[in-house]
């Protein structure tokens, strides 16, 4: 045990390590792509296949040619016949009227030696002014060079000391003594030929590569030749300089288009010169930052990597199977924990600030030190986080994570309250404590925000309050919106159980609280209802066994007693007496054996106890038949049947035999019970896809009585029951119905009896094609019964 401890140890130890040794491999990778001029590059320019294809190449060519024509400006200032001439008068000083006087470029030489300035390396103007009287007064300059009034509009002004105009003057002179140096005097790798022709043929040539012709110039590396009499360019370079063409019209003195330029580099760099140093230290570069890419890629693999191999490790002692091992700072609160982690982070963060960057700051030049102030401060970010981070970790693995929270404490604490405070006390109180808590959180936003400029541990508290009031109302939120689910739930159980299922069952694990506790007294009222539903539905199931038993024994009497008086009828008794005796009898014994009859159907029907045989019926040839079976039966009472039926067939799936007796109770009923010479009204009529059957009629007797008890049981419209009937033909009618999957209604108006029965239509189509249709059945069943040879088909 104690030696795969120590293993456990060392495999720790050995992560650790290796995660800081690719930390730091990275971290390099990114110095070396920062400090070799990478940066702000991006990726890209590694994968271009030279330096003359780069930006740089082509932003120093277009740089180049901008020397070559101010090389071009100054040679007609300060040469001669091609040679420097310093006795050349230059500008011409008016110090009041008729006080000239011609400065030649040695004059103003010597005046700013006398000043102080010289030419220093690489030709600037350096030294240190000495005063004299006249620095303050001011001359009016004109140079005597007519073609260089661009030097007198836009790089001098025309009223200047004398100073200043020698200042100017050899600023300029050390330009033309650099671009000079730089391009005619050494070799170099740029050759350049500017052609200027005037309209009687004198060509006026600017170039250090006098002996080269034009095609010469035109077969090195890269090149790009500008003609004035076209707009096109003759080049090879992959982005042409912007202002050459616009550089060789301004400097074109004849005002004709008998002008071209052209400038070649010489890829094969034979001289060493700026553009081979720039081309060396380009390659040079790229490979550094290839290579820091490379450390970047590799280090943040390998950092990752074991980065999360020790997360695995984290908390165990001998394998990944073992118990977690807590450290004291895992046992104090997890908020404490990571307020500690914050607390460090900014003293850290200032402690940078102050001392870290002025240690960095004697070893690396100012202009990297923006670079190693954010390095430094995303190590302190790193190291605070990735210690208060492993500790979370080792919570969450020995499940003290939340359980050794502030936050589960004050959740315990508001439980408790929560149970025992009712609702509208508990959510007026969470409400209030939400507004105070967000207007504390909001006015430490607000405050932090102010000040967060001034220190970076004030940044930091306010970032952390900002995320801190984000999770509150977060929670706040998901625990408004869970107590919503929940009680969606409690609302869905509530109306599933008053729609009939009282077998309906809620799932109280997932609900907490209150809501739990009402999710358990819901399940014990469904299982109070479902017992009693059940008891009940025993009940009928026994009283519909009763009913069928009892009308079963009495008809074995009955049967008798109709036969003995069927008997009794045949001995043609003369007494009249006993022959109206006998008369009753029979009467009675026939309603008593309707009435059994009745009795038992409406138990069969009632409690579902009835095979149907479920087939295509036309709704409105059985409405018809049935029309046709009671018009002499409704003329002994002077009824007429007012029918208004389709022309098409309506089909609907129901048992003919079910139905039938239905529509016969309708008619039964109306029969009995309409007024007398009133009108009885049939109709069938198709209303969003059902086949509606209605049938209306006025009653003779007073409706004092609902639509629902009437199909009751033995209820019937008579209340006096001086008619015949059983009181059974609506509630059978009812019951048939709905097995059958239709609607039975009845709707009462005054005197108005309205029946209506409804089924859904499976089908509406003319009546030939049904005619044809049922025809052609027909036909194919004689065929099948019939024999093979018998068959035309």
């Amino acid at each position: 045990m104690e030696q795969n401890r120590k293993k456990m140890r060392l495999q720790k130890a050995v992560l650790s390590l290796l995660s800081l040794i690719f930390l730091a491999m990275a971290l390099a990778g990114i110095g070396a792509m920062y400090y070799n001029g990478g940066y702000g590059k991006g990726i890209s320019w590694v994968y271009e296949d030279s330096y003359e294809d780069s930006d740089t190449f082509c932003l120093k060519l277009g740089e180049d040619i901008r020397n070559i024509f101010t090389y071009i400006g100054y040679k007609d200032l300060f040469e001669t016949n091609g040679q420097l001439d310093m006795s050349k008068p230059v500008v011409r000083l008016t110090d009041g009227p008729g006080v000239d006087e011609d400065w030649t470029l040695d004059q103003i030489v010597r005046y700013a030696r006398v000043r102080g300035y010289y030419l220093g390396d690489n030709f600037t103007v350096q030294g240190s002014p000495m005063s004299m009287d006249d620095d303050d007064m001011e001359v009016t300059v004109q140079f005597l060079n007519p073609s260089l009034d661009f030097l007198s509009t836009g790089q001098m002004e025309t009223r200047m000391t004398k100073e200043e105009l020698a200042l100017d003057v050899l600023e300029c002179l050390g330009q033309y003594y650099s671009i000079y140096y730089n391009f005619m005097e050494h070799e170099t790798n740029v050759r350049f030929r500017v052609v200027y022709k005037s309209d009687e043929g004198v060509e006026t040539v600017y170039t250090n590569v006098p002996d080269m012709t034009l095609d010469e110039l035109r077969g090195f590396g890269k090149y790009l030749f500008i003609p004035g009499n076209t707009i096109r360019m003759d080049t090879n370079l992959a982005v042409i300089p912007e202002d050459a063409a616009a550089l060789l019209e301004t400097w074109n003195p004849n005002n004709n288009d008998q002008n071209y330029l052209v400038v070649s580099v010489d890829t094969t760099y034979p001289y060493n010169d700026s553009y081979s140093a720039a081309s060396a230290q380009y390659h040079s570069v790229r490979n550094a930052f290839i290579m820091g890419m490379g450390g970047v890629i590799v280090g943040f693999i390998g950092f990752f990597a074991t980065l999360v191999w020790l997360m695995f490790l984290s908390g165990h002692t001998d394998s990944l199977d073992s118990e977690i091992r807590l450290y004291p700072i895992d046992r104090i609160p997890t908020e404490l924990c990571i307020l500690i982690g914050a607390v460090a982070a900014a003293a850290l963060l200032i402690w940078g600030k102050r001392m870290g960057m002025m240690v960095i700051g004697l070893f690396v030049n100012e202009e990297h030190l923006p670079f190693w102030n954010k390095l430094l401060r995303y190590l302190i970010f790193y190291g605070c986080g990735i210690l208060c981070g492993f500790s979370l970790l080792r919570r969450y693995k020995a499940g003290t994570l939340w359980k050794g929270s502030l936050g589960k404490r004050a959740a315990q604490a508001c439980k408790t309250y929560r149970q025992k405070a009712s609702y509208a006390a508990g959510a007026a109180f969470c409400y209030l404590l939400f507004l105070a808590c967000n207007g504390f959180m909001m006015w430490l936003i607000l405050f932090l925000f102010a000040t967060r400029g001034e220190r970076i541990s004030y940044r930091i508290m306010y970032y952390v309050v900002l995320a801190l009031f984000a999770g509150i109302d977060g929670w706040v939120f998901h625990r408004l919106f869970r107590e919503s689910c929940q009680r969606d739930m409690l609302d869905q159980a509530i109306s599933t159980i008053s729609t009939g299922d009282t077998g309906y069952r809620l799932n109280t694990e997932v609900l907490t609280g209150k809501e739990k506790k009402m999710g358990e007294h819901i399940n014990n009222i469904t299982s109070g209802l479902d017992t009693a539903l059940q008891e009940k539905v025993k009940s009928e199931r026994l009283k519909a066994d009763l009913i069928t038993n009892v009308s079963h024994d009495i008809k074995t009497p009955l049967t008798s007693i109709i036969n003995y008086v069927d008997l009794l009828k045949r001995q043609k008794i003369q007494d009249p007496k006993i022959a109206a005796y006998l008369e009753v009898l029979d009467q009675k014994s026939q309603r008593l054996k309707t009435l059994t009859e009745d009795l038992v159907e409406a138990s069969k029907a009632s409690s579902g106890n009835l095979k149907l045989e479920i087939s295509d019926i036309n709704l409105v040839e059985l409405v018809q038949q049935t029309n046709g079976e009671f018009e002499e039966r409704f003329a002994l009472r002077r009824l007429e049947l007012i029918q208004d039926l389709p022309e098409e067939v309506m089909i609907i799936r129901a048992d003919g035999r079910r139905l039938w007796r239905v529509l016969e109770n309708l008619y039964t009923n109306a029969f009995k019970y309409a007024q007398e010479g009133s009108r009885v009204y049939v109709d069938v009529k198709e209303e969003e896809d059902t086949a509606v059957f209605t049938m209306k009629n006025i009653s003779e007797k007073p409706l004092n009585i609902s639509p629902d008890e009437l199909t009751e049981r033995f209820v019937r419209g008579d209340v006096a029951r001086t008619t015949e009937g059983s009181g059974l033909g609506l509630s059978i009618a009812r019951s048939l119905t709905q097995l059958q999957n239709g609607q039975f209604k009845i709707i009462i108006d005054g005197d108005l009896f309205k029946a209506q029965v409804i089924f859904p239509v499976k089908r509406r189509e003319k009546k030939a094609e049904w005619l044809a249709e049922e025809a052609a059945g027909k036909e194919e069943t004689a065929c099948i019964s019939s024999s093979v040879d018998d068959c035309d088909h």
